[in-house]
């Protein structure tokens, strides 16, 4: 069941980030699994351009409690203000809410939006039927506006 918070719905959340091989896969996996409360993380390898091995870390969360434990996080890290005015800008035709967070700083233990490249790709979906882009900047807007009081 989709976790409801004040008025929006999310369907699911999901993280991703890569641990290049200049990265150790133990710090890059302990940020995924702070950022997304989880530790039902999967790995995959994939190739890099000049041939080296990449390891993606995905996190899935669809359970409400998951959900609720992440936006909790977000609430509490002071992350919705800064991004507030760019809902619009960051919310796809599917109603997915799209950003990065610092994985050094989620690694630290921390919550941050991303500032350089070595990130953590966060991807929310907004449960709006018929699934209209402007009602779910909308639903967001809204949320974003209540957990920034």
């Amino acid at each position: 069941m989709p976790a409801m918070v004040r008025n929006i719905r999310f369907l699911s959340v999901r993280l991703r980030a890569m641990a290049q091989a200049t990265e150790s896969e133990e710090r890059v996996l302990q940020a995924i699994a702070f950022a997304s409360g989880s530790d039902d993380i999967n790995r995959t390898i994939t190739q890099g351009h000049f041939g080296n091995s990449i390891a993606v870390f995905e996190a899935e969360l669809k359970k409400a409690a998951e959900i609720r434990r992440f936006t909790d996080s977000l609430v509490g890290s002071g992350i919705l203000p800064r991004l507030r005015n760019q809902i619009e800008a960051r919310t796809d035709e599917g109603g997915v809410f799209h950003f990065r967070l610092g994985k050094q700083e989620a690694y630290a233990g921390k919550l941050e939006i991303a500032s350089g490249r070595d990130v953590i790709d966060v991807r929310m979906k907004v449960g709006v039927y018929p699934a209209r882009r402007v009602e779910a900047v909308r639903l967001l807007s809204e949320w974003a506006d209540a957990m920034s009081k």
